[in-house]
């Protein structure tokens, strides 16, 4: 069971991400494939502003590098960052001032430790959700990014993704979820010259509307990789009847409450 906050997700495929931002420019040349399982220190697709203003497509490791780092093995768990101190932490700092960026994704999953769900070893975690947005098939997560200078190499690209408090319903199942950018203010969270403060006003008007249905245990494995993952399973009986009538049917309830 994935214990931190979103520690997978949805990445969509390259045609996705160009048909929704039809825009950008695809300044990596593969190093990263789209997944329904996607895990930290995979290779993600991230969007960041270009050297002329426009929006390019690269390829990241998911879980951020800093640029002074100095040691040989990757700093662990960098792969999320607390919106409400990220601009005070070190590790996060730097990037959250001028290297913003953009995760395509598809939908994220979350652990429900309170629901038992054994998976087909027999052993017992949460139950898996998935959440998505019906409005938005293929969305952003706020991101920030890094590139590490390497003797003989090309620099390290590296990310994370922003995560804050959940709404009050995604609460019951996670007390965090990642920030989630609309449309109308992507553009300006990928501008290195925006202020601190409406770093903090684009964060503090991230989506709270999204939809979520329990999903199979495989996805607690990161090597099962398919699109049945995101599948709505029955849930179980208990106390998942307290978050929606579906009394063991494939259910999806919509989440719309604010912060």
């Amino acid at each position: 069971m994935v214990a931190s906050m979103c520690g997978r997700y949805v990445s969509p495929e390259k045609e996705a991400i160009v048909e929704r931002w039809p825009k950008v420019r695809c300044g990596c040349d593969g190093g990263w494939k789209p997944g329904f399982n996607v895990a930290p220190t995979t290779q993600v697709p991230i969007l960041v502003q270009g050297g002329d203003g426009g929006m390019e497509l690269r390829a990241a490791r998911w879980g951020l590098v800093p640029p002074w780092w100095t040691k040989d093995k990757p700093p662990a768990m960098t792969f999320n960052a607390r919106a409400e101190d990220a601009a005070q932490k070190p590790t996060w700092r730097d990037s959250l001032r001028t290297m913003r960026c953009l995760l395509p994704a598809r939908g994220w999953y979350e652990w429900n430790p309170k629901e038992p769900a054994p998976d087909a070893a027999g052993r017992e975690s949460g139950q898996p959700y998935f959440f998505f947005c019906p409005a938005e098939p293929v969305f952003a997560f706020a991101g920030i990014w890094s590139a590490r200078e390497r003797p003989g190499a090309a620099p390290l690209l590296s990310c994370a993704l922003l995560s804050t408090r959940a709404a009050p319903a995604i609460s019951s199942i996670h007390p965090r979820m990642p920030v989630v950018l609309p449309p109308e203010n992507q553009i300006r969270w990928l501008d290195p010259s925006a202020t601190p403060g409406e770093v903090q006003a684009l964060l503090a008007a991230a989506c709270t509307e999204f939809a979520a249905h329990p999903v199979s245990t495989r996805v607690n494995n990161v090597r099962n990789d398919a699109p049945g993952l995101m599948s709505p399973v029955p849930p179980p009986p208990s106390p998942a009847d307290t978050l929606c009538a579906c009394k063991g049917a494939p259910c999806a309830y919509v989440i719309s409450t604010l912060l």
